[in-house]
């Protein structure tokens, strides 16, 4: 073979890397591999999953408030005083006579909403909302880390495959090239022609590499490990039937349902800033014990024991009321019209990308037929004829021509990575 160094070890390399797997103990990733390494190792992922868990406290949060709020404090004074002072609600609110040089006291009070207008409710259903917002955006971030690593799988697939065919046509251009005889302008054209070829082979090896180190940074592996994939390239079938995927879309695309829970949380904003003209009653008690020196804490008879119970009604007056409610509308009308002009952009998607996805699988399978077509006629004439640069003209021609049948099926699968992102779902999932 005579292919240039570079081009030759690259390609030795490639020849190699599966028995080289395998004794390193390596197998090698198919596309369900790489698509959860990607989603299990990415930061936007691991991100949004710590929202959940935020999400989660914070409504474990909301239901505490329908529980009593309970203080135990004490307090030790010293003091001289001319007059009578009362402690800051720091320091307890506590009466400090000025007969006395010390007041030591224990506390123990509650305070129980018994009605809040819906506030606590409504707070609840919020924060559930937020949770279940949390979680979809978690399914929209792994989507589209699903989608980067297919983008990648398929595109490393591709560039091995030019390479793989990109050097086996150098090689073939260069054997029939030193068997022909040729006057000057004819060494001048299969000169150009195979630095065409050799161009193409040398970028094929540096789109190999470069496609390595993105799948490497999409399955968070470290720079010099070799990633070897098991796959073909050629064309996925896809679904033909267009409202199918508008109506998956529409059921399963995280950013719809995110929008749905926007849209409970807006009916909430508005729910809560109405709540704001009704009372509040709360119950609240407590119980003091007071002495005023520290051994009559223990003595019943000489220490002071109190308690209460307060039953206390809040009603508010605001005049910013219908203000507030205004604006909370408009934030819930602001968010129906971004629902509708988002799922108009999620229709559009879907439309372009099966447009796209059935027009390059129409093509990958007509330049597959037609170059084995072809290949199979320029075989027959090798045969048969003898070598002259109609031959090599027509062997750089196939290179073309099958290098358009493996654009096609790249461009296939891309948008049908695409498809399948756009309608939230793959061909495959049948849940």
């Amino acid at each position: 073979m005579l292919l240039r160094p570079a081009v030759s070890a690259l390609a030795l390399v490639l020849l190699c890397a599966a028995a080289s797997a395998q004794q390193a103990g390596r197998e090698a990733l198919t596309l369900d591999d790489v698509v959860s390494q990607a989603v299990k190792h990415s930061p936007a992922a691991l991100a949004a999953e710590q929202d959940i868990i935020i999400a989660r406290q914070r409504v474990s949060e909301a239901r505490f408030m329908y529980l009593p709020q309970l203080t135990l404090s004490g307090t030790a004074s010293k003091a001289s005083l001319e007059y009578p002072a009362v402690l800051g609600p720091e320091l307890g609110e506590r009466y400090i006579d000025p007969s006395k040089n010390a007041l030591y006291s224990l506390r123990v009070q509650g305070l129980q909403p018994l009605y809040t207008g819906g506030r606590t409710t409504n707070t609840i259903k919020l924060a559930k909302a937020a949770h279940n917002q949390a979680q979809v955006s978690y399914e929209a971030v792994k989507a589209q880390a699903a989608l980067e690593a297919k983008k990648a799988f398929y595109t490393l697939l591709y560039q091995r495959r030019l390479l793989e065919v990109s050097s086996q046509w150098l090689a073939r251009a260069r054997e029939l090239n030193a068997s022909l005889h040729k006057d000057a302008y004819e060494e001048l054209e299969a000169s150009m022609l195979l630095s065409g070829l050799s161009d193409r082979a040398q970028r094929a090896a540096s789109g190999e590499e470069a496609a390595s180190t993105e799948l490497l940074r999409v399955i968070s592996r470290e720079p010099g490990y070799k990633p070897v994939i098991d796959g073909v390239l050629e064309p996925l079938p896809v679904e033909s039937d267009l409202s199918r995927s508008l109506v998956t879309a529409m059921e399963t695309r995280p950013e719809l349902k995110s929008e749905m829970y926007r849209a409970q949380m807006d009916d909430i904003a508005v729910s809560m800033a109405m709540v704001r003209r009704y009372p509040t009653v709360y119950l609240g008690g407590s119980y003091d014990v007071n002495a005023f020196t520290l051994s009559d804490l223990g003595n019943q008879s000489v220490r002071a024991n109190n308690w209460l119970a307060t039953l206390a009604i809040h009603l508010p007056i605001s005049y910013d009321f219908w203000t507030q409610v205004q604006q909370r509308r408009a934030q819930q009308r602001q968010g129906e019209l971004e629902r509708i002009e988002l799922q108009d952009k999620v229709r559009f998607e879907i439309i372009a990308a099966h447009k796209d996805a059935l027009f390059w699988q129409g093509e990958a399978v007509k330049l597959a037929a037609e170059t084995a077509r072809l290949k199979a006629g320029y075989e027959a004439a090798a045969v048969s004829a003898r070598p002259s640069m109609a031959a090599l003209r027509a062997l750089c021609a196939l290179c073309e021509l099958e290098k358009r049948s493996m654009d096609a099926v790249y461009a296939e699968l891309t948008a049908r990575a695409r498809l399948e992102w756009a309608r939230g779902r793959d061909f495959l999932d049948k849940q």
